[in-house]
């Protein structure tokens, strides 16, 4: 220990390189790991006919600390498709999380999941729309996938610098932060959300979730009367909006600006999450029973 106290006395700039360079290492195991487990994909022992959903282990105020996890679980349920969940950090062959294995087969990306279950076990959450009213829906879904999470991922990643949720909800989370950010923000460059201000971005969140807040209305849901598949979407992105959020832009926005949201995500969590409390870590602090 002598030695060592020494050591960095008399050379801190070397000693700090070695330390800094045996962090480094670490950090570069655990992103192997979780690189690797995209080809280690386990088969799970469950009845025939039933989906497995791979996902990340439960989230610390709502099920899942991904919005898309919880579209997809929120869309099992809706849908009454059997299912049971394996938590683990593996990836599917596309490198997408959260994925599934419906007898032997793999479809990868949440979208795709509904898609290939609606064909294969006969299902259509949005058989009492329209076509006109289908492709507003999917419009709808879109945005919120593809354009509103963007701004999420902003808020989440690059601005939150104390990433508490993050930390709670993500695992190895405090070893590969910087990394995640680092990847996160060249994504964000890519998309072009990432080359706005901060105050451009929350502008488009704002303007987002106000479009969701007129399109919604009165109505109890987006398209009426009974959930339809994109009311899993929206549900799943405002869910960590409310339940998982810890930075300035994202936090309490919608509870604060768009009441007509909150309540809609309170029905929506009332109708497919009643065993809600089983599925969280309440911050972390215990394992989810379910």
């Amino acid at each position: 220990m002598e030695q060592l106290r020494s050591l960095w006395t008399d050379h801190p700039f070397i000693m700090s390189a070695v330390v800094g360079s045996m962090a480094g290492h670490v950090v570069f195991i655990i992103y192997r790991k979780i690189r690797s487990k995209a080809s280690k994909i386990p088969t799970v022992d469950c009845p025939p006919n039933t989906v497995v959903l791979y996902q990340w282990p439960r989230g610390p105020y709502a099920p899942s600390a991904s919005n898309f996890p919880l579209k997809l679980e929120t869309y099992l349920r809706l849908a009454n498709i059997s299912y049971v969940n394996y938590f683990s950090i593996h990836r599917s062959p596309k490198g997408k999380v959260p994925f599934i294995t419906y007898n032997g087969e793999l479809v990868s990306d949440s979208q795709f999941c509904i898609e290939y279950l609606n064909k294969k076990l006969d299902r259509d959450l949005n058989k009492s729309l329209t076509k006109e009213e289908r492709a507003v829906a999917k419009a709808i879904q879109v945005m919120v996938d593809e354009h509103l999470y963007w701004t999420f991922v902003y808020a989440r990643w690059i601005h939150d610098k104390d990433m508490k949720i993050v930390n709670l909800g993500i695992p190895y989370a405090k070893y590969v932060t910087w990394l995640i950010r680092r990847q996160c923000r060249s994504a964000l460059y890519g998309q072009g959300i990432g080359r706005h201000t901060k105050d451009e971005i929350a502008h488009i969140m704002l303007t987002d979730l106000q479009a969701l807040s007129d399109y919604l209305g009165n109505k109890p849901y987006m398209m009426g009367q009974t959930p339809c598949e994109v009311d899993c979407s929206v549900f799943g992105l405002l869910a960590q909006f409310i339940w998982n959020s810890s930075d300035d832009i994202s936090q309490n926005v919608v509870q604060d600006k768009f009441p007509s949201l909150y309540s809609y995500c309170l029905r929506m969590k009332e109708k497919a999450w009643p065993d809600w409390d089983d599925c969280i870590t309440h911050g972390g602090t215990r394992s989810a029973p379910k």
